[in-house]
């Protein structure tokens, strides 16, 4: 009996030991990135704005033009080389935002309304 219960202990250590060692290498798979806002799964060359704080989960918008229309935003990930006016309403006032190439967030629930790109960068 003792020697089933050693084995039995065994193998869960060795599962366990298995589990530890795997779960950072996926981690580090998953995220690659030292930004403080990662690209998430946004593609190069297009800008990618979610309705939350998933860069993961599945973007309200991904565009690599001009646009106009109407999705929620709150976090955004600018993987061009190009600067970009994103264009949003909060209640009653409409707001624009310059957004360099990076990440970044809305800091509220908006209504995106247009995505400019522009040939210079964004001055503060």
């Amino acid at each position: 009996m003792l020697k089933n219960m050693l084995k039995s202990l065994a193998v869960a250590a060795a599962v366990a030991g298995v589990l530890v060692a795997a779960a950072p290498a996926s981690a580090a798979t998953a995220h690659t990135s030292d930004e403080s806002h990662p690209p998430g799964n946004c593609s190069q060359g297009v800008l990618c704005i979610w309705p939350d704080f998933n860069p993961w989960g599945t973007p309200s918008l991904v565009t690599a033009a001009n646009w106009s229309g109407g999705v929620t935003g709150l976090y955004f990930y600018n993987y061009t080389s190009r600067s970009v006016d994103i264009s949003f309403t909060f209640g009653a006032s409409e707001y624009t935002r310059c957004a360099n190439p990076g990440g970044g967030d809305l800091y509220l629930h908006v209504n995106v309304t247009k995505v400019s790109f522009r040939n210079g960068t964004c001055v503060w």
